[in-house]
């Protein structure tokens, strides 16, 4: 390789286009990447979004994935929900899976009322 200094002109110009022809498949390869994580995480619910969307308190969200009611991830102690598979409960009949509030709070006083 010579030095940069005897180069001429367009081996100097054709050096250049080499790196921005390697640097702009870099960005493209990183801005796919970046995309496909960006959606993933974007689909992804965390309780509070999904009682939030549903509009109920996240301790009847526990109960119905608790239950087996509601399609959930768990990761560590996290529950995540795809936003898809939300949707598709949502449209499958919610009204199928009733989740009563009373058998709810009847379960969580049995399990956590002090016994004398």
């Amino acid at each position: 390789m010579k030095p940069e200094i005897n180069r001429t002109i367009e081996e100097r110009l054709e050096h250049i286009e080499k790196d921005v022809s390697q640097i702009k498949l870099m960005l493209s390869n990183f801005l796919s990447d970046f995309t496909k994580s960006q959606s993933i995480e974007e689909s992804l619910l965390n309780v509070k979004d999904v009682s939030s969307f549903l509009k109920v308190d996240s301790n009847i969200i526990y109960a119905a994935c608790s239950k087996g009611e509601l399609p959930f991830i768990k990761i560590g102690k996290s529950y995540k929900f795809k936003k898809e598979d939300i949707l598709k409960w949502i449209e499958n009949g919610r009204d199928k899976v009733v989740i009563n509030v009373d058998d709810y709070v009847n379960s969580y006083l049995q399990r956590h009322t002090l016994r004398g």
